[in-house]
């Protein structure tokens, strides 16, 4: 029996107009009736629903592109530590494409980055909403040349400027931008995103009408069972061969989920019997016409016997707030697989404004109850898909028993917790996690090549950390000529160390850190290397339009970089994932005999300098 269990381009401007597709009106209903039901009981939904006005305008905002719209990523899908605050669009995997004015209104903020969105405009409109564009590969002629006067005036690559309102106005579907593959990116594409102005809190853009063709329903993979406290067990039988498997309190397992005669039903699993407090967790991909990509679902619903265990609807949130999706979705499964199973109870210390929920979502499971279960999964569209089940409440509840762990201290998520032992200190403030945990310290008793110290283990890598702690390793094996090369590193399975960040201070290497796992403190001595790719000492430069080299560095990263010609500062764009760096040369460089100089230093200050005679 298979299952695992676990401890705890270029189109006229009348192109992309809005599509309106009856079925989101559907989903849109129910987003309004969802958070009223935060404040209001039932009943007065029923009354007053029909009063209150509609907050997603369709008919306001159009695409973005003059491309039919194909997505690579939705709206408050899952990522690595936050939830996707926009759509991806595909651009047929290449730059240039013209970017349109969504909506009228007026360019109020301008960011250049090397990471995260790279070149980005921000357009506010007079509804309230904002427009956001990023990953672009360049400004119209009239914002490129506002922002470079910038960047020479701040002697800067990364700019985030906010211009007045009346210096940049525009229309819906002006040309504003081009499509590219700037900032931290795995291919050329448009993130787009549509914002509350008011709250700067993104908004599921497919609920205003952009027009993404979408008849598909979602697809649930598997789903996840809990046996939440010592009070709880699950017991599963195999379809296949007959036998159980059972699982006491704090343990949980993965069931799949096929199709069989166009119905969801689980693949293994032949009957469910409970006892005591249950959870459960879903994974659902998305789909939509024409695309292979997975996208995250819209709504998750889990009813028990006809009535509301559990509701979430991705349709907006806070930046503030993004982190949370590591108490959202099981963040060892995530870790330990790289599957996105997605809660359906709340944990304490979750604070998403995502859910509407009945105790928690938690399953209460009694003797000689059964329990019609069933998940449904949705789109913003009305797409949706079923997965009925059902639980046995057939154990006595003095049947389960797990033995508490009177060893381990008690971390409360709500409460600060420190820690000292012989070479380290550990300080946790309050909601560093997001439930109650039995906080588990080794002292392993070998260290990688080049460590200098003992590798401390912290709890484990399997629990997600929400608030930055502080680590103060002792420093008493590092020699006083290395105190400013030393940082804390974190050491992962492989045995491979990376940098935690820190410094040296009172005999501690100490640093703030969002992860835990195995830390213990390294050195780095090695400066940044620069490695030219179109120039050279000597080199005549009159056929090149531009300087690039490839700037790396081993440990702490780079912290930053400044390019002169003549002795002058010179625009380098630094795009941070592959590691180039390029000078466009302009007015500035006329011809003749110059003399460049580009220097790099990393986060513990080691420098390098490069230096070369060219002529132009």
């Amino acid at each position: 029996m298979k299952l695992k269990i676990q401890k705890t381009s270029c189109q006229a401007r009348s192109e992309g107009s809005v599509f309106r597709p009856k079925s989101s009106r559907v989903a849109k209903k129910r987003s309004l009736t969802h958070g009223l039901s935060r404040v209001l009981p039932l009943f007065a939904i029923v009354l007053f629903g029909s009063i209150t006005q509609d907050p997603f305008p369709e008919d306001y905002f159009r695409s973005p592109l003059g491309i039919p719209l194909m997505l690579s990523g939705s709206f408050a899908e899952m990522r690595s530590n936050h939830f996707h605050s926009g759509l991806d669009i595909k651009t047929r995997s290449r730059s240039g494409y013209r970017i349109y004015a969504a909506a009228d209104g007026w360019i109020s903020r301008i960011a250049v980055s090397p990471t995260g969105f790279g070149n980005a405009l921000y357009i506010s409109h007079p509804n309230g909403y904002m427009t956001v564009y990023a990953h672009l590969d360049r400004f119209t002629d009239e914002v490129a040349s506002y922002v470079k006067s910038l960047q020479y005036r701040k002697e800067s690559f990364r700019l985030n400027t906010f211009p007045e309102k009346s210096r940049f106005p525009v229309a819906k579907g002006d040309v504003i931008a081009f499509s590219g593959n700037s900032g931290s990116t795995s291919g050329p594409h448009l993130h787009f995103e549509i914002r509350n102005s008011d709250t700067g809190w993104p908004v599921n853009p497919l609920l205003f009408g952009i027009n993404v063709p979408d008849t598909r329903p979602p697809r649930i993979v598997r789903i996840k069972l809990y046996a939440i406290d010592s009070n709880s067990r699950i017991r599963i039988k195999d379809a296949r061969t007959g036998g159980w498997r059972s699982l006491d309190g704090g343990e949980s397992v993965i069931l799949d989920v096929t199709r069989k005669g166009g119905i969801n039903v689980l693949a293994r699993a032949s009957r469910i019997e409970a006892v005591g407090r249950i959870g459960f967790g879903v994974q659902a991909h998305d789909y939509h016409n024409g695309s292979s990509s997975r996208l995250g679902a819209y709504g998750i619903d889990l009813t028990t016997n006809g009535g509301l265990l559990f509701s979430s609807l991705m349709e907006r949130f806070s930046f503030d707030q993004t982190r949370y999706i590591n108490a959202h979705v099981d963040y060892s499964e995530y870790v330990s697989n790289r599957r996105w199973v997605q809660r359906s109870f709340v944990l304490p210390g979750n604070k998403l404004p995502i859910y509407r929920a009945v105790e928690h979502g938690l399953l209460t499971v009694e003797d000689g109850h059964t329990y019609e279960m069933v998940y449904r999964i949705s789109d913003v569209f009305g797409n949706d898909s079923v997965l009925p089940f059902k639980v046995y409440g057939t154990m006595k509840a003095d049947q389960a028993t797990t033995a508490p762990n009177h060893t381990a201290q008690s971390v409360y998520y709500n409460r600060p917790f420190s820690l000292a032992r012989e070479g380290i200190r550990l300080d946790l403030p309050p909601n560093t996690v997001y439930e109650n945990i039995e906080f588990e310290y080794e002292k392993l008793t070998r260290s990688p090549r080049g460590a200098f110290a003992p590798v401390h283990r912290i709890h484990n890598r399997r629990t997600p950390v929400h608030s930055l702690y502080t680590i103060s390793i002792d420093a008493s094996a590092l020699p006083g000529r290395l105190r400013e090369k030393a940082l804390l590193a974190r050491v992962d399975e492989s045995g491979t160390m990376r940098s935690a960040g820190g410094s040296y201070k009172n005999g501690f290497i100490t640093g703030s850190v969002r992860e835990f796992g195995d830390y213990t403190i390294a050195v780095d001595t090695i400066a940044p290397s620069i490695r030219p790719l179109n120039i050279s000492a000597g080199k005549n430069m009159t056929q090149r339009s531009n300087i690039r080299f490839r700037i790396r560095d081993n440990f702490s990263g780079i912290r930053s970089y400044s390019g002169e010609i003549d002795g002058n500062w010179v625009l380098f764009v630094y795009d941070a994932k592959s590691g180039q760096l390029r000078y466009t040369f302009d007015e500035s460089v006329g011809r003749g005999n110059h003399h460049l100089r580009l220097e790099v230093e990393d986060n513990v200050l080691n420098k390098s300098v490069y230096e070369a005679d060219f002529a132009r």
